[in-house]
Parts: structure tokens; C-alpha cells; sequence
């Protein structure tokens, strides 16, 4: 049998490992959270291309979340802020003309006959 000082000293361990695990996972569950403000610099970019809105394989690798792609990484180097810079590295992402993106955005509608 374990000595009684062996025995508390496992379960001190043991207890601030199960302690230690569950601050990591809130502080992962919190920064998790923030990343939708940034979706939102991107949405409101006159040059955002629709189809891309609310997406987040635009900065992610995958169906979204954790591993960044070029675009993410380039997005974080530039302060997480569209630049011309960052429209010009990544057109695909981008639209031209800012008015193409805001008619795709706002469908112009005829007066009915």
C-alpha cells in the first residue's frame, strides 16, 4: 500500500493537473469567441467579395476555426485590417470595383409593369 504522504502528494497532482486543464480549455473556449469581429472587418470591406460573406474557410484551413491559411496569416500581419496591400495579394477575395460587390449585395429591382 501507498504511504499516506505518497498518496496525498497523487492526489495534489492530480488535482492541479484536473484544475490546470479546465483554465486552458476556458481560456481557448474565450479567444474562440473573438474571431467572429474579425469575419465582420472582412463583410464590411467594400471590395468583399458576397459569395465570401460569413465564411470562414476565408482565413481557415478546413470547415473553419483553428488552422489559419495564407489569407489568415497575411490578415493577422496586417492588424487585422483590410488593406490595399491585402486586396492586391489575394484578389480572388476581392472584388474590382466596390460597386460590382455592392449590387451583388443590394439585387437593383424593376418596377413592375
Amino acid at each position: 500500500m501507498l504511504s499516506r504522504r505518497l498518496r496525498t502528494i497523487l492526489i495534489a497532482v492530480f488535482a492541479g493537473t484536473a484544475v490546470f486543464g479546465f483554465m486552458k480549455t476556458g481560456f481557448l473556449v474565450e479567444s474562440a469567441s473573438a474571431k467572429p469581429a474579425f469575419m465582420d472587418r472582412y463583410n464590411r470591406d467594400p471590395y468583399a467579395k458576397v459569395e465570401l460573406r460569413g465564411k470562414c474557410i476565408l482565413c481557415h484551413v478546413g470547415r473553419g476555426g483553428g488552422e489559419r491559411n495564407d489569407f489568415g496569416d497575411a490578415f493577422e500581419d496586417a492588424g487585422y485590417r483590410i488593406t490595399p496591400k491585402l486586396r492586391d495579394k489575394f484578389p480572388q477575395f476581392f472584388e474590382k470595383d466596390s460597386s460590382a460587390s455592392k449590387s451583388k449585395a443590394q439585387p437593383q429591382t424593376t418596377p413592375e409593369q
